[in-house]
Parts: C-alpha cells; sequence; structure tokens
C-alpha cells in the first residue's frame, strides 16, 4: 500500500499535480474507471500522485416571467 502524503490540491478544471502544479485536462478515460481513482504519472515533474474522481450533479430550475397558459389551453 503506497502512503499519502499531506500535498493535496483540488480543482474543478481537471487533475492537479500536487507536486509542481501542472494541470491535466480531465477528458482522459482512464481518470472514470469503476473505482473513481487511479494513479498518474506527472509529464512535467516525473512524480506519481493518486487522482480521484467525484461527481456531483445538480439543477437549477427558474419560472417564466409570464406565466404561459396551461398546455391544453395553447
Amino acid at each position: 500500500m503506497t502512503r499519502l502524503s499531506q500535498k493535496r490540491t483540488y480543482s474543478t478544471s481537471g487533475p492537479e499535480c500536487p507536486y509542481c502544479g501542472r494541470q491535466y485536462t480531465p477528458d482522459e478515460p482512464h481518470y472514470y474507471d469503476e473505482s473513481n481513482y487511479t494513479e498518474q504519472e506527472c509529464d512535467d515533474c516525473g512524480n506519481t500522485f493518486m487522482v480521484e474522481v467525484y461527481h456531483s450533479t445538480s439543477w437549477t430550475c427558474e419560472a417564466f416571467e409570464s406565466t404561459p397558459p396551461p398546455r391544453g389551453e395553447r
């Protein structure tokens, strides 16, 4: 088992190396496997770090300024 250090990063734009700060694009398919985590070797500094992916869904709904007539009355 690999022991994790206290160096951590958080990003909503994609994985970020906790050693040097290099930003990765989030569209790599290996970030979205069934375990929700993967190891990544940084292309810039060569260090390996763990990437965890968290998914969140939310909805925003807004009423129309003028209420449209009910469906049967249009």
